[in-house]
């Protein structure tokens, strides 16, 4: 649940465009993605090898990390309808989330 709580917190953060304090949701970020990690560390199955394992984590971490720069450059390059754009992906991280919360 706390998973999914993070997801609807930065989901409703991007939507309602709050960027006051960016250390304050730089911080808030890393606090979620800490979570995050001991949550999949937790499923982390018997046979596994942790360092292939966390490596596959962190690799995957990374994709998704440039592609969310990637496409956010690229929204701010688009000026309004860019921030629309990215407003929207935040609304439906956040009712991505709500359905998660809901156990849909």
């Amino acid at each position: 649940m706390g998973n999914a709580l993070s997801v609807l917190l930065i989901g409703a953060a991007i939507a309602l465009s709050w960027n006051d304090r960016p250390v304050a949701g730089a911080a808030l970020a890393g606090f979620f993605a800490l979570f995050h990690g001991l949550a999949h560390g937790a499923e982390l199955p018997q046979a596994a090898l942790p360092a292939l394992y966390g490596g596959g984590f962190v690799l995957a971490t990374s994709v998704l990390l440039g592609l969310g720069l990637g496409l956010g450059g690229l929204m701010r390059r688009a000026g309004e309808y860019g921030v629309r754009w990215v407003r929207l992906a935040g609304g439906l991280i956040a009712g991505a989330a709500l359905i998660l919360m809901a156990g849909l």
